[in-house]
């Protein structure tokens, strides 16, 4: 009794917590108020009474800031909603009775339009392991399984075991009140004898190795599968089950998902399975732990399931607008939102997209579902945003703000890393609650993006399999740990750099809450507007013989010091590779020749002259006997076929297509790019920075001739249209292009 006594004085210490009083009347009337006692309460495995959670946590924290605040909140939320009925009371009542059936009309056509919308023929599943942290330390601590045990700490709770939650704790509680509810279970309903609450410290390292050994899972039933998070996951599953016998087959895959993870990690997880990724997601709730459901891919079963659906239950409906349609329409299921369809257009009219909202979800239908018809979609990030808060008491130490702030940032790259794939961001932002609930937000755009490569983990992963396959469990794996370790570490120092001068503007202060919040991603999804490109399309034609086809031919290049040095190799080839430049389709460069450039001459007066010996292509034989390296010649109106008739009939010379009329390609030599003329690989150097020693400097650089053969007298001259004035070689200063060591000189 006398420990008992001690514990209870403990636990007044604490800020907001009053002495034990008895349980209001109130029957969970301000159950609202937190998150950890609203609807979402209701979780798998509860076994305390949820009302009476509510009364117990509510008269434990009526005194404190934080709840004297939310009730001002709430105060003016209500306010605003009955505000909004008496409006929306006033409309109906100056309604006639032809303007009412008209705007039936309309909504039934609103509803018509939604239902074309409707996809039925793709199935989905939505995988959500079970108490996951909790789940994971339990597997490594067996001798825990039978107590009430949370990851977290007094502060914050992230996930407790089902024992637990028999007491009413939850993830998202308090761990102080979760503690008091532990030791006195009468209080909250809750039939479990009293006991001890045990806290273990979140691993981070381990719940990601967990993770990655599920995802690996995941893979083979859809290789796009996204991760929301270290312990829920977004199947596809409609190409994986053509292969075993279609849509019927789902719940027989899901379950042998399901049995793969829990053999492979000792971990179980619950699935829910539909026509659409909300479906699935809404039904992986009902049945667990370690069960499935399956919304069947009809739209009677989906009207069916919805219609008795409480709408808090829709993801996207929060205690606000709940609250709004009990208050304006009189409805809580979906069924009952679908019965007032018309009046809930009237109701949000000025709020068209949270009319759009609550009509889909009326209907069983996703926002995927009736996305307007766009273009491509890119990134792989889905995420626009990623964030970590804390509320404590009120601090006003520097050292301890600091420490707040570097303890954010360390979770925050936790979340970062595990992510698929791993986060890296560019916006990184600071919020801040003062002691007088004046919140400030301050974010900084970082020219780099902070965060993780997108192979983080990966390390970790493979040397935990090999140890297992090796029977090295301690070398390998700790080496992975190390590396992610180090990782870590060094993210969250990034993020605390950049966020250590905005908590340095605001001190001194006082503050009871701060986050970290971190967006603008590498990879993020986008969606193009229909006909819209990406800039690298334009290099990519995909046609026969185009140079985005014969890019294979060439070696790769491994830096850009090797780039000079780079040759193309046909040792291996019977015959050189025929390069068809002429594809048909134009091109920035061919832009930049247009204006630029002499015009071609015409086919006949281009003379096919060995780029080496200057002899014609029809002596090519003579070169070859004298031991010059191959040559390739572009002539105008070339075609695969003829250039591979060409090659052969002119023995190593190759007649390759051009339409802006380039001088021949010799694989031996190259292009001076500032006068044009062909010289040797082992020269270019030398001859390119020949032209800037010289006296004269840029006056000094020959001009290209014109088609006609005039040429200009100015060296800044251009080439116009009206006239065929000769234009100057582009004379942009080069450090080089060719050697491996860029050159004996550097040109600024």
């Amino acid at each position: 009794m006398s420990m008992a006594k001690s514990s209870e004085e403990e636990l007044l210490k604490i800020p907001g917590i009053e002495s034990r009083a008895p349980v209001s009347e109130s029957s969970g009337a301000n159950s609202h108020l937190f998150a950890f006692t609203g609807v979402s309460s209701n979780k798998a495995g509860m076994g305390a009474d949820r009302k009476m959670v509510a009364d117990f946590v509510y008269e434990r924290c009526r005194n404190s800031q934080y709840t004297q605040h939310a009730l001002e909140l709430d105060a003016k939320q209500r306010s605003r909603t009955e505000a909004l009925t008496v409006e929306l009371q006033a409309t109906e009542a100056r309604m006639s009775e032809p303007e009412r059936a008209a705007e039936t009309r309309r909504v039934n056509v609103m509803l018509d339009d939604l239902e074309k919308h409707r996809d039925l023929s793709r199935t989905f599943c939505v995988v959500d392991m079970d108490m996951f942290y909790a789940a994971v330390e339990l597997r490594d601590q067996p001798h825990l399984a039978s107590k009430p045990v949370a990851i977290g700490g007094l502060g914050m709770i992230s996930t407790a075991n089902y024992v637990a939650r028999m007491y009413g704790v939850r993830s998202a509680m308090p761990g102080f009140i979760a503690v008091e509810m532990v030791r006195s279970p009468a209080l909250v309903g809750s039939k479990m004898p009293p006991d001890e609450l045990v806290f273990i410290p979140p691993d981070f390292a381990k719940y990601t190795r967990a993770a990655n050994e599920t995802r690996e899972i995941f893979k083979d039933y859809d290789p796009d599968f996204r991760a929301m998070s270290l312990d829920e996951a977004y199947l596809d599953l409609t190409q994986y089950l053509a292969s075993r016998g279609g849509p019927d087959a789902a719940e027989e895959v899901v379950h042998e998902l399901r049995t793969r993870i829990k053999v492979r990690t000792s971990l179980t997880c619950s699935a829910g399975i539909g026509p659409n990724c909300m479906l699935a997601k809404i039904a992986s709730e009902d049945n667990k732990p370690d069960g499935q459901t399956r919304i069947s891919s009809t739209r009677e079963a989906v009207l069916q399931y919805m219609g008795s659906l409480p709408i808090r239950r829709v993801p996207g409906c929060g205690k606000v607008l709940e609250h709004q349609l009990a208050t304006m329409l009189g409805v809580s299921t979906c069924g009952e939102l679908h019965a007032v369809a018309n009046r809930v257009r009237r109701a949000f009219e000025s709020r068209p997209k949270s009319c759009s909202f609550l009509l889909r979800a009326c209907l069983g239908l996703s926002g995927d579902d009736v996305a307007e018809e766009q273009g491509d979609e890119i990134g792989s990030v889905g995420r626009k945003s990623l964030s970590t808060e804390r509320t404590f008491k009120d601090e006003s130490g520097r050292s301890e703000l600091f420490a707040r702030l570097r303890e954010l940032c360390r979770q925050l790259s936790e979340e970062m890393a595990a992510s698929v794939p791993p986060l890296a961001a560019r916006i990184v932002a600071l919020k801040t609650k003062a002691s007088n609930f004046e919140v400030r937000n301050k974010q900084f755009n970082s020219v780099r993006a902070v965060g993780f490569s997108t192979d983080f983990g990966s390390a970790a992963v493979s040397g935990g399999e090999a140890a297992q396959e090796t029977g090295e469990d301690a070398s390998s794996q700790k080496i992975g740990d190390a590396a992610c370790e180090a990782e870590l570490a060094r993210v969250a120092e990034d993020l605390y750099k950049l966020l250590e001068p905005a908590l340095e503007e605001q001190y001194p202060c006082t503050l009871r809450l701060m986050g970290v919040r971190v967006s603008a991603f590498r990879g993020q999804k986008a969606v193009l507007q229909r006909g819209q490109q990406q800039l690298g399309s334009f290099f990519r034609t995909g046609k026969p013989g185009s140079v985005a086809e014969s890019a294979h031919t060439l070696p790769a290049v491994s830096s850009a010091a090797d780039l000079g040095s780079a040759k193309p190799d046909f040792s291996l080839q019977e015959k050189p590779p025929v390069i068809d430049l002429d594809d048909g389709s134009p091109s920035l460069d061919d832009e930049d020749d247009h204006r630029m450039a002499p015009a071609p001459a015409p086919a006949s007066d281009v003379q096919n002259i060995h780029p080496e010996c200057q002899h014609p292509a029809a002596s090519s034989a003579s070169c070859k006997d004298e031991g010059k390296d191959l040559c390739i010649e572009l002539s105008p109106d070339s075609t695969p076929e003829r250039a591979a008739a060409a090659a052969e009939s002119s023995g190593s010379c190759q007649q390759l297509a051009n339409k802006s009329g380039r001088a021949p390609i010799s694989a031996s030599t190259v292009c001076c790019p500032v006068c044009g003329m062909r010289v040797s690989l082992s020269d270019a150097d030398r001859h390119v920075n020949g032209h800037y020693d010289s006296a004269d400097g840029f006056n000094a650089v020959p001009v290209i001739a014109t088609t006609h053969g005039s040429t200009a007298t100015d060296g800044n001259s251009k080439r116009r249209p009206q006239d065929d004035i000769a234009r100057p070689a582009k004379t942009a200063k080069i450090a080089s292009f060719f050697g491996p060591r860029g050159g004996d000189k550097i040109l600024s």
